[in-house]
């Protein structure tokens, strides 16, 4: 408990860090860091934070992911604490903060949306994304978090119609249990006789291996689309499945062969790979033929495409009697290596097609070299002959600031740390991409979200075979600092909604003018950007929030609106103003 409890107080004093740096709420800063966690966690993928609460009325939400290639929603409540960490949240408080989030739902459905003001504009197009979405979402989850510690127990699942609604609640001693992997997710186990009434059969590869056994056969394809119904996105492979998000369609041959011609779907289709932790099998008077009863950390390495597509068939109702699938299972017998075995497996099952599943770990070389940059490289300070006294700190796993300042021991090299490595000067490796995609000029995929925006941005690198040096690392720490300073332009221009949208529609439209050019370098020395840039910055975002807000007849949500290329593609057509172009005298310029 102590550990909790200290846990607790550096996870709020963090939280209070950031809010001060970045200058936003704290119940906002809570549910991102929390929510980023849950990403770690694989409870969800690309969440939006939308801070909306009616108390009088019983209605909060905090942030919400929306799938809908996989037909479920997730609402995120917060219960948080500035000034108390480890506080009791008994049941009944529980029970009220998920009541919140189901009845925006449930109100939503009946046109909530109508009484939402108009500066709340994200709660606004969640509540219309529910509203015109409701025949084809199935799953609703409500996720119950807090920095205090609760009784630990969810609210009992139930439906409302045809809508399955489960509840989740993480506190800050569960948060800290998955952080220092104690306790982490729950045990991913598939029992087939029990849960489906149905065995897999499989043979055994007659070589006798001390790290792991491997077996082929088939399985029905309804029976694996039942499994993914039951476990969702937990059963694929997390890097695999953050392409298929990333992504976001049906592979189109697969779900046309599923409905035209079930019988040749196995001739056709290549199966899937499949790692599992541990195997039951019954006994079998062949010792190679054996069926499978249970398997426990059952993971699908290759194949997540025929496996959504089998289960929105499953959705549709879609016969599946005819379809058959090939599945391969290696059981890894030392469990030390389960997660450089799985990686190898994925990477090389995965290596006809465009990802590469291993360069999307924090262990990438290219990440690798920014961490070692960023501890090596002091910013300029004229007041000390050139020497810096600080650095920016690039954080290539989630938490690691976090991790590496309550490493310092005493008291003393603590607030050293913290002076050499200010919180307002960690950038994460999701911001890395968001920084370099909006100045490639990718901001319909940099408002698709943090995690989508990251995966492409990593293609990006491998395609191109950028290597980060120096120059590299202090352009990169350039473009946070013209980030910063946009994203705080377009905050005390108080929009209303859409700064994320507003942000980097900016940036990528700047670059396009001045043909990607813009004098990093003095940036860097300056460690800010000069007031002409701020007034040019000040009113190009007015342009940019008149562009986005107008949008094309019959589409109305504007966030879903920047997410599309045709919108950065009309940006691009207006006709340019000189005023917002570098002048070649600039000392901006080149």
């Amino acid at each position: 408990m102590k550990d909790t409890f200290s846990f607790a107080e550096n996870f709020l004093e963090d939280i209070l860090a950031t809010t001060e740096a970045e200058m936003e709420g704290a119940e906002d800063v809570f549910v991102e860091k929390f929510c980023d966690y849950l990403i770690d966690a694989e409870e969800c993928f690309d969440y939006q934070v939308c801070n909306f609460k009616k108390s009088k009325r019983g209605l909060k939400i905090n942030a919400y992911e929306y799938t809908q290639d996989f037909d479920s929603i997730s609402i995120f409540v917060a219960n948080f604490d500035k000034l108390k960490a480890t506080r009791k949240i008994n049941s009944k408080k529980i029970k009220q903060g998920c009541n919140r989030g189901i009845k925006f739902f449930t109100q939503s459905l009946k046109g909530l949306k109508t009484q939402i003001e108009e500066s709340q504009r994200e709660a606004f197009e969640f509540a219309d994304i529910l509203e015109n979405n409701v025949e084809e979402i199935r799953k609703v989850k409500i996720y119950f978090l807090t920095n205090g510690i609760t009784v630990n127990e969810n609210p009992a699942d139930e439906e409302i119609g045809n809508i399955k609604v489960s509840y989740h609640v993480w506190d800050v001693e569960r948060l800290f249990q998955f952080v220092n992997e104690k306790k982490g997710l729950e045990e991913l186990k598939v029992n087939f006789e029990k849960d489906f009434e149905e065995e897999v059969q499989l043979v055994k590869m007659p070589d006798n291996n001390p790290i792991y056994d491997c077996y082929v056969g088939v399985l029905s394809g309804e029976l694996l689309a039942r499994v993914y119904d039951h476990w969702g996105q937990r059963l694929i492979e997390r890097n695999v499945r953050s392409f298929l998000q990333a992504r976001g369609n049906i592979n189109r041959g697969i779900r046309d062969t599923i409905q035209k011609d079930p019988n040749m779907f196995m001739a056709y289709n290549n199966g899937i790979s499949t790692v599992a932790e541990k195997a039951i099998f019954s006994s079998s008077a062949n010792e190679n033929m054996l069926f499978v009863k249970e398997l426990s950390g059952w993971q699908i390495v290759n194949g997540g495409q025929t496996t959504a597509s089998l289960y929105q068939a499953l959705k549709n109702k879609v016969p599946l009697s005819h379809v058959f699938v090939q599945i391969k299972l290696t059981v890894i017998k030392e469990s030390h290596k389960t997660g450089e075995i799985v990686a190898s497996i994925s990477k090389y099952a995965n290596s006809q097609n465009k990802i590469s599943v291993s360069d999307l770990t924090a262990n990438d070389p290219f990440q690798v070299v920014l961490e070692n940059l960023s501890r090596t490289i002091w910013v300029p300070n004229k007041d000390f002959k050139g020497k810096g006294t600080t650095k920016w700190f690039f954080e290539r796993a989630r938490g690691q600031y976090l991790v590496e300042l309550n490493r310092q021991g005493t008291p003393a090299r603590k607030k050293t740390f913290q002076v050499q490595n200010p919180k307002k000067q960690v950038i994460k490796k999701t911001e890395v991409a968001k920084y370099e995609m909006s100045w490639m000029q990718h901001p319909d995929l940099v408002s698709k979200g943090a995690e989508t925006n990251f995966l492409e941005f990593i293609e990006i690198m491998k395609k191109e075979e950028v290597q980060p040096d120096q120059r590299f690392y202090k352009h990169l720490v350039a473009k946070a600092i013209l980030f910063k300073t946009i994203d705080k332009i377009v905050k005390d221009l108080d929009f209303g909604g859409y700064k994320a949208n507003i942000v980097t529609y900016t940036i990528s439209y700047f670059s396009f003018i001045n043909s990607g050019e813009l004098n990093f370098d003095k940036i860097w020395e300056n460690q800010e950007i000069s007031l002409d840039l701020n007034d040019i910055f000040r009113e190009l975002a007015k342009v940019i929030f008149t562009h986005i807000t107008e949008t094309p007849e019959g589409t109305t949500n504007v966030t879903q609106w920047c997410k599309k290329k045709k919108c950065w593609e009309d940006l691009k057509t207006k006709k340019i103003n000189s005023k917002y172009r570098l002048n070649q005298n600039s000392s901006e310029a080149i």
